[in-house]
């Protein structure tokens, strides 16, 4: 009787193959079942955005913006403030409502929002944005292409979010970076949250780095 061949190398987990972060098995050996259910200390997600004359859902704040932007004449980047104020209302809805350090590009660093050492409501980031737009920190930006914030839930996880233009393609991306501990469940609730008010149009994850 011939011996039977040696199974095929598996694929090295998390990269290519049919186990990898995208697509992890609920059932099978103990080691794999340990592994899904492992927390995340780092993890980076890209979103393609629409592209211009960009509409956001109504809100009282989002009236807000509207109003200043036609104040102030700022057109070039008015979809960018647009998608930035979004983005900030979806991270404060998870509970990242802690401005750490906001700047545009250009531009610079943005002053630091008033009271940030205090307890803030839900919807505060999107109106320190608004604060800073009103308060003229933005005139020095008006034609600024990219957002940087990095805001806190003071629970240690921080998500560093860069809402940007890509000009060539005539659309907009966000790319962030959540750090701390982070279960599967918690990044599909983020990522949930900035679906229900961001037009994306296209989700990737690239980087997942666990505890």
């Amino acid at each position: 009787m011939a011996p039977r061949p040696p199974p095929p190398a598996l694929s090295a987990p998390d990269l290519v193959g049919p186990i990898s972060i995208l697509d992890q098995p609920i059932s099978g050996p103990r080691s794999n079942r340990r592994a899904r259910s492992r927390p995340y200390s780092h993890v980076r997600i890209e979103m393609d955005l629409a592209g211009p004359g960009v509409r956001i859902g109504a809100s009282a704040f989002l009236d807000r913006l509207e109003t200043l932007l036609a104040e102030r004449e700022i057109v070039e980047s008015a979809d960018l403030l647009r998608l930035t104020a979004a983005t900030l209302h979806a991270l404060a809805a998870r509970r990242f409502r802690w401005i750490e350090d906001w700047e545009i590009e250009p531009g610079g660093r943005l002053p630091s929002p008033a009271g940030t050492g205090g307890t803030r409501g839900v919807e505060a980031p999107v109106g320190d944005l608004l604060a800073a737009i009103d308060g003229g920190a933005w005139a020095a930006g008006a034609r600024s292409r990219r957002f940087s914030v990095r805001v806190s839930d003071r629970r240690g996880n921080h998500v560093e979010a860069v809402v940007r233009r890509v000009h060539r393609q005539r659309r907009h991306a966000l790319s962030l970076d959540l750090h701390g501990s982070w279960t599967r469940a918690a990044v599909d609730a983020l990522t949930g949250s900035l679906g229900s008010r961001l037009p994306v149009s296209h989700t990737t994850l690239t980087k997942v780095q666990y505890e």
